[in-house]
């Protein structure tokens, strides 16, 4: 899959404010009420030298918005989380190395990076206020990154036996994933975005891009969500 970078996401965006007549969108109907909740999901592309080393995967997220009627900005409290495989270029760079080094051995199959995050952000309705539109948006946040390494094997299962009836799994060997190596970090990150809002007769249905940048030691981590999601 083509891989999208800051530049192209930053194009669609002003050509898109450009042409559009559309209504400033972001905040749901409800003159009333000033919090709402959200949900999203889609795929998040890695950017960078991240995506030298990881596949495109998927992504979810969700938080609440507080965001009364007479702002022209609302606020939210967001948690999002990421998967990223590691690419089998890289696995393959990784296993040729271990191989040229006469101190170490075996190989590795698998791993990736898993990215856990807790922001704030703003979202900003760029004229008259409407649940159909288009919207600004971005923050800043908190990204625990977990990344590791893998190696298939052969694992012993032990038996187990249920404590309420009269039965047992057999145990034995089989084909399972040993751990040989980990590390983790907790970094400051930050993100910048647009969005367009539907109005429904149960909320509002949005899609955003998000430019999204951490920063991890030696060399930053770039990814661009693009999701679809749900507020109520």
């Amino acid at each position: 899959m083509r891989k999208l970078d800051s530049k192209n996401v930053a194009i669609v965006a002003a050509l898109c404010l450009v042409s559009s007549s559309a209504l400033a969108g972001g905040r749901p109907d409800g003159s009333s009420r000033d919090w709402f909740g959200f949900i999203s999901g889609g795929y998040a592309f890695a950017d960078g030298k991240l995506g030298d080393i990881v596949d495109d995967d998927w992504t979810i997220g969700g938080g609440a918005m507080y965001w009364p009627s007479e702002w022209p900005v609302g606020i939210s409290i967001e948690a999002a989380w990421v998967d990223f495989d590691f690419s089998n270029a890289a696995l393959n760079a990784l296993n040729d190395a271990i191989d040229a080094d006469p101190n170490n051995s075996g190989s590795v199959t698998g791993g990736g990076a898993q990215t856990w995050q807790l922001g704030v952000n703003g979202t900003w309705s760029l004229g008259e206020a409407s649940a159909n539109g288009f919207y600004l948006t971005g923050g800043v946040g908190w990204y625990h990154v977990d990344a590791s390494l893998t190696q298939d094997g052969l694992v012993y299962y032990p038996p187990v036996c249920s404590p309420w009836y009269w039965w047992c799994l057999p145990g034995g060997v089989g084909p399972g994933t040993f751990l040989v190596g980990s590390e983790t970090s907790d970094n400051f990150g930050w993100n910048l975005g647009l969005g367009y809002s539907f109005r429904t007769s149960s909320g509002q249905v949005f899609v955003e891009a998000k430019y999204v940048q951490i920063q991890t030691s030696n060399e930053n981590s770039e990814y661009i969500p693009l999701t679809i999601g749900f507020r109520w």
